[in-house]
């Protein structure tokens, strides 16, 4: 999924540069395509501003390639913060293939080895000239249009459940069709948030932000409290009946999270199985640490705002699973939902405060 921005002057492009250069960690790839004069550099200026990089940026157009130093890596002192420690960062290794044709051999210019550096982040103009693409990377076109220019940016990566496997998915966990409504409208909250962050120029990864939202609750059936039938709204087969038993027997006791998180891993989707883990409602609470991108925040968010297939306040939901599942609670797990509760409004505040957007607005 691609998100799209407008830029009206050079040093809009670069500030929407530097906001992905905030976000960087060492292996990663970011491929610029677009014609001349379509921002592709000034782009660049701002990752290497992000990255902390001060010394100029100038496209390498005869060199094939600058390397630039990284020192320590900036934080962001304004705007969301993603929090997340990053790897060690070494260079900054700024590619221009324009003068070179597709499938011409890049060996010779070092990109086959910078591009396999972990401690390197790698930015290449003109990547159109680049036979075989990498298999995770974050693509950029630019558009230079008569009063602005169009950028959008699509995060690609592996590790991430393809949305075009969501039916698959459901098939084999036979997920019920009232959480399947449950999860439509979360996705429905998130991309809404999603949407207002992009309006003001930040970098959403929107492939893992949905892949998660519509697949978070994919396990849903292994802990519900009791299953009835009635309780569903399709004609439950026997066929189906049966093998909700036998993933509820071999569940047994888990959290659907937790259970969902491993199935993702074990298929190689470990970005889509953390965002996914992170919806569980304690986690905010006692793992605080692990809401650390602004993906994980409006998924955990956006799965607080929806009961059943209903978006509803915060405050709704909560009195609803008080009224729920609070009974049945500990004294101890009563005490950890009040934080959880307390600490949900202040996600929510962090979350409004820097966009055109109200929580009431959604609904």
């Amino acid at each position: 999924m691609k998100s799209t921005y407008i830029t009206k002057s050079p040093d809009e492009t670069i500030s929407l540069g530097e906001r992905l250069g905030y976000r960087l960690t060492g292996g990663d790839i970011v491929l610029l395509f677009g014609d001349l004069g379509s921002g592709k550099t000034h782009f660049t200026k701002g990752i290497a501003k992000g990255l902390g990089i001060k010394e100029t940026i100038k496209s390498p157009t005869f060199a094939y390639v600058n390397k630039h130093t990284i020192g320590a890596t900036p934080r962001r002192t304004s705007g969301p913060s993603h929090g997340e420690a990053r790897a060690t960062i070494k260079y900054l290794f700024h590619y221009d293939l324009y003068r070179l044709h597709l499938g011409d051999d890049l060996s010779s210019i070092g990109y086959e080895e910078t591009v396999e550096d972990d401690m390197a982040i790698n930015v290449v103009e003109w990547a159109d000239r680049i036979a075989d693409l990498p298999k995770k990377y974050i693509r950029v076109d630019f558009e230079a249009r008569e009063n602005d220019h169009k950028i959008t940016i699509e995060f690609i990566d592996p590790e991430t459940a393809p949305a075009n496997k969501i039916e698959e998915f459901y098939s084999e966990w036979q997920t019920p069709l009232n959480v399947r409504g449950h999860i439509k409208k979360v996705a429905e909250v998130a991309m809404k948030i999603a949407d207002a962050y992009i309006q003001k120029g930040e970098i959403i990864d929107l492939s893992l932000l949905y892949s998660a939202a519509v697949m978070h609750d994919i396990a849903r059936v292994c802990d519900f409290r009791n299953l009835d039938r009635s309780q569903f709204w399709e004609k439950i087969t026997d066929a189906k009946w049966t093998k909700w038993a036998n993933l509820r027997k071999e569940h047994k006791g888990l959290h659907h999270a937790d259970i969902a998180e491993k199935y993702f891993r074990d298929l190689g989707y470990n970005k889509t199985a953390e965002v996914i883990y992170i919806h569980k409602s304690r986690v905010l609470a006692e793992e605080p640490e692990r809401i650390n991108t602004i993906e994980k925040k409006i998924m955990y968010y956006s799965d607080k705002r929806v009961k059943h297939d209903e978006i509803v306040p915060l405050k709704e939901r909560f009195r609803d699973g008080w009224e729920r599942y609070g009974k049945h609670d500990d004294t101890g797990t009563k005490k950890l939902f009040k934080e959880v509760e307390k600490q949900t409004l202040e996600l929510e505040k962090e979350l409004f405060e820097s966009i055109d957007l109200k929580p009431e607005d959604i609904g």
